[in-house]
């Protein structure tokens, strides 16, 4: 409904500088001229990129978010609960949302030092919200869906002892 509004109200300003063109030529002109350096200039406009959006994704350095305690277990169905303990160590911002970045490993042994020898099945980034305030330490918990067949055949096979999880923070954005 709206690109019909705005097709109408677009053939309108056409028919209106048409009409003024032809009875008024000079001004006419001059109107269609204006409205042309209007339309590239709001476009101009609308495609500039906000940083306000970015700036606040670095208001807390990585370093100043802690993030222990991680565990993760089958909740119902294909969804997994993921619960931590996150601690905002920034000295005046609050944390709105961390990003986590959930990779799939099938290794080799049950029990993995390191993920060196370890094959990369699936990465999923999560988001969760924490609203937390600064100088704050909670413990979060967050659902997720898993529906990557490809890890879903490891976790359901007998080898499911072989997959592991890593998880790391990606960024924090604040207010």
């Amino acid at each position: 409904m709206a690109f019909v509004i705005g097709v109408v109200v677009a053939l309108l300003v056409i028919f209106l500088l048409v009409y003024m063109t032809i009875k008024k030529p000079v001004f006419g002109e001059v109107m269609i001229a204006l409205a042309v350096i209007m339309i590239l200039g709001s476009t101009f406009f609308y495609f500039q990129k906000d940083n306000r959006v970015e700036n606040k994704k670095n208001l807390i350095p990585l370093n100043e978010i802690e993030l222990t305690d991680i565990r993760h277990k089958l909740a119902y169905g294909n969804y997994y609960k993921l619960s931590a303990q996150l601690k905002n160590n920034s000295q005046k911002y609050r944390l709105q949302t961390i990003k986590l970045k959930l990779s799939f490993l099938n290794c080799p042994s049950p029990e993995v030092n390191n993920y060196k020898n370890c094959k990369l099945i699936s990465e999923k980034n999560h988001t969760i919200d924490t609203r937390m305030p600064a100088q704050q330490s909670a413990a979060i918990e967050s659902y997720f869906l898993l529906e990557d067949e490809a890890v879903l055949a490891v976790i359901n096979s007998e080898n499911s002892a072989s997959i592991h999880w890593k998880i790391e923070l990606l960024n924090g954005s604040a207010r």
